[in-house]
C-alpha cells in the first residue's frame, strides 16, 4: 500500500462521493513511497517505522523510532481510507525549499492542511 497527499478540498470531495470498493489503486512505479501497516504501527518498504518526531514531523526512522518520538504507533486507515492517528486525520504540509515536509501540527505559515489517502499499489 502507498499514500497520496490530498488539499482539504480534496478530501471534503471524497468524504462526499466515498466508495464501498476498499482502497484506491494506482500504478506501481519506483519512487513510491510503499507501506504496511500492522498493529498500529506504520512501516515503510525498508522496515523502518513512521513516526511523528520532537518537531512535529512525520517520517520513518529505524529500524527503531528517533529518540524523543512523540508517536510511534497509534496509526490507522479510518472508514473512508485516510491516514489516521489516533482520530487525528488532518496533517500539514509545509514547503521546505524545493520539497514538502509532513507534520501534524501546523507550525509555520507555509504550511497547509493535507489530508494522505491510502492506496494500493498495483503493477501496470
Amino acid at each position: 500500500m502507498g499514500f497520496t497527499v490530498e488539499t482539504e478540498d480534496d478530501y471534503k470531495k471524497a468524504k462526499r462521493d466515498v466508495s464501498s470498493d476498499g482502497l484506491d489503486t494506482h500504478c506501481k512505479v519506483p519512487s513510491n513511497l510503499m507501506v504496511t501497516l500492522t498493529e498500529g504501527i506504520l512501516y515503510d518498504s525498508e522496515n523502518r517505522i513512521g513516526s511523528i518526531v520532537s518537531n512535529n514531523q512525520f517520517q520513518f526512522d529505524g529500524p527503531t523510532p528517533q529518540a524523543g518520538a512523540i508517536y510511534a504507533a497509534g496509526w490507522a486507515i479510518d472508514e473512508d481510507g485516510y491516514l489516521a492517528l489516533g482520530d487525528q486525520q488532518e496533517f500539514w504540509e509545509c514547503l521546505s525549499g524545493d520539497f514538502y515536509n509532513l507534520y501534524n501540527a501546523d507550525i509555520a505559515d507555509q504550511c497547509e492542511p493535507i489530508y494522505i489517502r491510502l492506496v494500493e499499489l498495483i503493477d501496470c
